[in-house]
């Protein structure tokens, strides 16, 4: 860290609720919280765009790691952006002029890749990676200033530029914008420093150095065990270096244990159970054995993230009828193991579905629709048993196994008004509510967790294509609907759904990236987390509430995140390309479809490995189905 000096007049006193104590730069001031704990604060230039400045660091703030100096707080002082971080004690790696070898490079290496995988892994990039942004603290470096370069450049007025060409990767030279890959180039070339004390690609002058990384190779010292990772780490083209966990792991020594590649070639994966451990992961675990026992020495440390990313895309081959619903009671002790072998099977020859059962399973089949003859609505009661409950009418349980709610497939067929049909299997109580009038209609049924509320989406038919532009929220207790217009924006097929506190949220897509919406009760956008990618379904949030699943960003696996924070957990390779996802089993393992043999399908879980735990259901048609699983109710 620079030195400190007194603070000059005009300088703030306070910033929020932390007291300055001195100057650390320009706008760079240390000082402390109201609990004595030393801090950065950043004050931006009054110049600076407030808006797209705080958008991109926001997420970071979810980030946590061992090798990282952790965001506090940012916010606005008197039109101001200020920011503020943990204070590390200790000079940057370009400052300090020691070079490092052997042990030495090894623990650099890994607490600095240990905070790239965090960043990753939560969906985001550092985009300036150099020896002066890596603090030298006296329990391990501490890469600082993540994603500050990438917020400055959208919040600034000026023109764009990159500001170390040295440290730079070659795709970021010729205009392309910040990547993971980049990252992993720039933490090469930083190591390189570690050893020599300049960049792999000095040149003599700014030109030269540019010409270098574009076009020439880079000079390399002997990096002893380290050499062939950092060679495939600086090469030219982005696809050819390995992501950030890939190199974590290739530190370890596991690299084929868990990603399926060596030295940048596919090798045959190896699945393993997850170690017992509340909340963790293979790759957490070794990253914690790196910062913990090579860094300091003691302690353990939790990252957030799980394995790099497979190829995989979703389809939609059965129809999610319903958000698994569960009720509070539920939430304390989710249930996180699979029975590996079923004890009953179960037909259901109307729709060509087996079912393989356990006594002990957290979800079942709750309804479903008949695809062919008189299309005859089947729900399941509290006792297991499968009733008619309608015909031409898409079923959805409720949390407390009993109502059931219809949504008509043919719609105006004696009105001008769109109607849903509870129903009560215990009594044959029923009642209808009128939603919206034609050419509106709702879809996509879905109960909230504690049965009290029906969520439909709102469509509007005169239009072309069909837009999704509001949604219908029916309560139970006084049999009247509330219809909430919003604004159209995207994708008809994300639709909404309850979150676990009976919020709106919807997934949306920019044409650029994916992610989820928060809506009140007057249609307004009241939070948006734009870095998870996009929900599939209404399925997205875990038993307990407290995780969310996506496909990922990058259009590959799926991806669970904190459903408080929106920091990533686990991304879960999945390689079948015309696959679904459908919802969660319980807190660690997720629901899905495959394509099974000669034309049929599978339903199966899966762990956060991607590994298949049980089939739960075979599917011997390729048609599409209209069913609902969800949590078996609690008598």
């Amino acid at each position: 860290m620079s030195e400190i000096t007194d603070l000059r007049a005009g300088d703030p006193a306070e910033v929020a609720s932390y007291r300055l104590t001195g100057r650390l730069g320009s706008s760079l001031f240390a000082g402390t919280s109201r609990d004595g704990e030393s801090v950065v604060v950043r004050l931006l230039p009054g110049e600076m765009r407030s808006g797209p400045f705080l958008r991109v660091m926001e997420p970071l703030r979810a980030v946590r790691s061992v090798g990282t100096a952790q965001i506090l707080e940012l916010g606005l002082l008197d039109e101001r952006v200020y920011l503020v971080t943990e204070f590390v004690d200790g000079g940057t790696l370009e400052d300090v002029g020691r070079r490092l070898d052997g042990v030495g490079l090894y623990r650099l290496a890994a607490g600095t890749i240990t905070a790239l995988v965090a960043i990753h892994q939560a969906g985001l990039v550092h985009g300036d990676i150099r020896p002066g942004n890596v603090l030298l603290g006296p329990d391990g470096p501490r890469v600082i200033d993540a994603g500050l370069e990438q917020a400055l450049a959208e919040a600034s007025v000026s023109t764009r530029k990159v500001a170390v060409p040295a440290y730079t990767a070659p795709e970021r030279l010729r205009g392309a914008e910040a990547e993971a890959a980049a990252d992993v180039f720039s933490w090469a070339a930083t190591m390189v420093f570690a050893v020599t004390g300049a960049s792999p690609f000095e040149g003599g002058s700014m030109s030269a150095t540019v010409d270098r990384i574009t076009h020439g190779e880079p000079d390399l010292p002997d990096l002893g065990e380290l050499h062939g990772l950092i060679v495939d780490c600086l090469a030219g083209e982005p696809a050819a270096r390995p992501s950030a966990s890939e190199v974590l792991l290739r530190l370890v020594g596991q690299t084929s244990f868990l990603t399926g590649r060596v030295d940048g070639r596919a090798a045959p994966v190896q699945r393993t159970e997850p170690p017992a451990r509340r909340g963790g992961n293979v790759l957490g675990l070794v990253a914690a054995f790196v910062a913990g026992a090579l860094l300091s020495g003691a302690g353990v440390y939790a990252l957030t993230g799980d394995r790099p990313p497979a190829r995989s895309t979703v389809a939609a081959a059965i129809t999610p009828a319903a958000t698994p619903t569960i009720t509070s009671a539920q939430t304390e002790a989710p249930l996180e193991a699979v029975e590996k072998k079923a004890e009953k099977d179960t037909e259901l020859p109307a729709i060509g579905v087996t079912l393989h059962e356990h006594s002990k399973d957290p979800i079942r089949l709750a309804s479903y629709i008949e695809s062919k003859s008189k299309y005859t609505s089947w729900a399941r009661d509290k006792s297991g048993a499968f009733k008619v409950v309608g015909a031409t009418e898409q079923p959805v349980v409720a949390p407390d196994g009993d109502w059931v709610a219809l949504n008509p497939m043919l719609k105006f067929q004696a009105s001008e008004l769109d109607q849903v049909k509870f129903t009560r299997m215990s009594t044959g109580e029923s009642f209808v509510v009128s939603t919206v009038k034609k050419p509106l209609q709702t879809m996509i049924p879905v109960w909230s967790r504690d049965g009290g509320k029906l969520l439909l989406s709102v469509y509007d038919l005169a239009k072309e294509p069909r837009r999704l532009v509001g949604f219908v929220v029916v309560d139970l207790a006084t049999r009247k609907a509330v219809h909430v217009e919003t604004e159209y924006m995207d994708d008809s097929t994300l639709t909404y759904t309850f979150a676990p506190n009976g919020t709106i949220v919807r997934g949306f897509w920019d044409g650029k990236r994916g992610g989820i919406e928060y809506y009140d009760m007057s249609g307004e956008v009241t939070k948006s987390w734009h870095w998870v990618g996009l929900p599939r379904g209404a399925q997205w949030f875990s038993p307990s509430g407290k995780r969310l699943a996506t496909v990922c960003p990058d259009g590959k696996d799926y991806c669970v995140w904190d459903a408080g924070t929106g920091a990533r957990q686990a991304t879960v390779p999945y390689g079948d390309t015309e696959g679904s996802f459908l919802g969660w089993f319980n807190e660690k393992h997720l629901l899905v479809q495959d394509p099974g043999k000669k034309g049929t399908q599978v339903i199966k879980v899966i762990d956060f490995f991607g590994a298949t735990k049980r089939v739960l259901a075979d599917v011997a048609t390729k048609n599409p189905l209209l069913v609902q699983f969800a949590p078996v109710p609690r008598s």
